[in-house]
């Protein structure tokens, strides 16, 4: 069965063109506001220690909200928790035009901590509902989709934030953030609540393959967890519904092996933003130059490498058909991001090292629309919230000590010496996934490849 179409399904689904379309504008003011506060805290400290801690920020809440937040996406009204976190980070994205007035770092700080722990809400719940939203056959495109805009407006998003912190001042892109969550609730309040719900006679796999997923086999041959509908309600109670959770993720080899790859890549992959704004805003800033630019052109070639690994994700997938192919696929993709990106710190201009970092996310944004997919094939819709907000908490959580320790290194070493090891860091879960399939019965699902990628 081959996916969709990009026209087919923006043609065909209307809810999902419309979170599309939400996600399109709040995506770019998020990526224009968050130049802005680099730039704002380079221009009121300058210290490595300052961007750490503004970083950091930002991630911490998803560690300490996304327990909460998975046990409620599945729970209660996925609609009304996006639209009540998108008009929640309006308000809060308001609260940045107080920073320089009141030469206040804390209250970026603070701001960063609210808009994240509010995103985990909405990302949880939008993660959870948007496979009840499209057809199994629709799914891969849409998955590609939802993320190939996320890094478009990552790339469009980060240039055009560096020209307007250049030209018209921070609080510029502090407003249009704010307007841009306004925008998203709107076209999020035009779907209806049932289409975020699953509907088995929709979106379930044929009974053909309901049957055949009973049988045990070899390990590319598992069952699909996410064709397998529980008999029992999930229980109500907030420490069972997330012991629950747990372990289901534990029990599930594919989905195991997933989360822990994605926590060893965050060892390196949380060191990118702090090493981004070190290398652009001083390394590379002109005299009498904040580095606002600079910075932005990083940030710009990391959004297009991961935008065009996106668009590609779905060639990559047809490539990687079979369970062992896939399997090859991811461990290898994690190797050679890590080694390119490792290469970045030789390089003694931005404009080589920029191509590098393009390059490196290109190749990391194809493997995770794959390993996305793979995964939204797997999950049962009762536990997606759940495994979706533990997943992205415990990379998050680990990004943030990765990104604590580079600021702390930074003190001590060059920009370019913690870039390679950035690098290497990010290089050595693949190294261990590919061992683990090479040896082990661990392995990559069988009827999730086919389902996903297979004709």
């Amino acid at each position: 069965m081959s996916s969709a179409t990009y026209r087919e399904l923006l043609g065909s689904n209307r809810h999902f063109r419309r979170l599309w379309a939400g996600q399109l504008i709040s995506e770019l003011g998020t990526w224009f506001s968050f130049i802005a506060e680099l730039g704002l805290v380079r221009m009121l400290s300058g210290s490595p220690l300052a961007t750490t801690a503004l970083l950091v920020s930002r991630l911490l809440p998803f560690l300490l909200a996304a327990p909460f937040a998975g046990v409620l996406v599945d729970r209660v009204s996925r609609k009304r928790v996006m639209i009540a976190a998108d008009l929640l980070r309006a308000l809060v994205a308001l609260g940045y035009l107080t920073v320089a007035p009141m030469h206040a770092i804390w209250i970026a700080c603070v701001c960063g901590a609210l808009t994240s722990s509010l995103s985990v809400f909405f990302e949880g719940a939008k993660n959870a509902a948007m496979p009840n939203m499209v057809s199994w056959r629709e799914l891969l495109t849409a998955n590609v989709m939802m993320y190939s805009t996320r890094f478009l407006q990552f790339t469009i998003g980060s240039a055009l934030g560096g020209i307007t912190a250049a030209s018209l001042g921070y609080n510029a892109a502090f407003l249009v953030n704010s307007l841009s969550f306004v925008a998203s609730a709107l076209f999020i309040a035009l779907i209806p609540e049932t289409a975020m719900r699953a509907d088995f006679s929709r979106s379930a796999p044929e009974p053909t393959l309901l049957a055949a997923a009973e049988e045990a086999g070899e390990p590319g041959d598992m069952p699909i967890a996410g064709i397998e509908q529980p008999v029992e309600q999930p229980s109500r109670h907030f420490i069972s519904d997330l012991r629950e959770g747990l372990a289901y993720i534990w029990s599930t080899p594919f989905v195991r092996g997933i989360i822990l790859v994605n926590i060893g890549w965050a060892a390196g992959g949380g060191m990118v933003n702090i090493l981004y704004d070190r290398m652009g805003g001083h390394v590379f800033a002109s005299e009498g130059d904040n580095g606002d630019w600079s910075v932005a052109i990083l940030y710009t070639a990391a959004g297009a490498g991961l935008f065009v690994g996106m668009m590609l994700a779905r060639r990559a997938g047809a490539w990687a058909s079979d369970e062992r192919r896939a399997g090859r696929y991811i461990g290898w993709s994690l190797i050679s991001h890590g080694a390119t990106f490792a290469m970045t710190g030789f390089m003694a201009s931005i404009g080589p090292m920029a191509l590098l970092i393009g390059i490196s996310r290109l190749i990391i944004g194809m493997e995770f629309g794959v390993q996305e997919t793979l995964m939204m094939k797997v999950l049962p819709d009762e536990y997606r919230g759940r495994v979706f907000t533990t997943d992205r908490a415990l990379e998050l959580g680990t990004m943030t000590l990765s990104m604590v320790a580079a600021g702390w290194l930074l003190t001590s070493m060059s920009p370019r010496a913690v870039m390679v090891l950035s690098g290497v860091l990010s290089a050595i879960p693949g190294i261990i996934w590919l061992l683990a399939v090479s040896l082990t019965r661990f392995g990559v699902p069988a009827r999730a490849v086919r389902e996903s990628y297979g004709d």
